[in-house]
């Protein structure tokens, strides 16, 4: 009778044991997927924290992109006005030659007109003196032709002005070629 009970004893003892061994198991087990569980979110963290600087970084490249992209455009603007400013430059320049040219030619103009005058008086001077003999009457037709002679000389004069005035300003400016007179079209724009 007590081997029975002894017997009884073990097998509950044995029991006991095994169902401390089944509790640490899933202990361990639960355990074992609590720290599974904290690693999968201590990944996710780093993923996250990893995504941000990715995102930081595209965002830093971009906002320097920005500012080349900016930095062109201004270098584009600064050339641009330096053309202008140069293309003004050339158009004053032209404008003060031109101006010096009609001065010139104004002088010129003035100079013939003069010489012209002399000439005309030298001419009645030398007609008087010519002319002291004859009447009134011969004297007016002389006077007429002397116009007419006057008005054709200046005539003349004005045509060969006119003709050396062309040739001096083809002589002046060289013919312009294709590619420069398109230059000046396109910075003219």
């Amino acid at each position: 009778h007590r081997d029975k009970k002894r017997d009884k004893e073990k097998v509950k003892e044995k029991e006991k044991t095994k169902e401390k061994e089944r509790d640490q198991d899933k202990e361990k087990e639960r355990n074992w997927e609590r720290d599974k569980e904290r690693e999968r979110e201590r990944d996710k963290e780093r993923n996250r924290d990893k995504g941000k600087e990715k995102d930081w970084e595209r965002e830093k490249e971009r906002h320097k992109d920005q500012e080349r992209v900016r930095d062109k455009d201004r270098d584009r603007d600064r050339d641009k006005d330096a053309d202008k400013d140069r293309d003004r430059d050339k158009d004053r320049a032209k404008d003060k030659d031109n101006e010096k040219e009609k001065n010139r030619e104004e002088v010129d103009q003035n100079k013939e007109k003069d010489d012209v005058m002399k000439e005309r008086e030298k001419d009645r001077d030398k007609t008087k003196e010519k002319e002291g003999d004859k009447d009134k009457g011969e004297k007016e037709e002389d006077r007429d032709k002397e116009k007419e002679k006057d008005e054709k000389k200046d005539r003349e004069r004005e045509k060969e002005r006119d003709d050396k005035k062309k040739k001096e300003k083809r002589s002046r400016t060289p013919p312009r070629s294709y590619s420069s007179s398109r230059r000046s079209r396109s910075s003219s724009r």
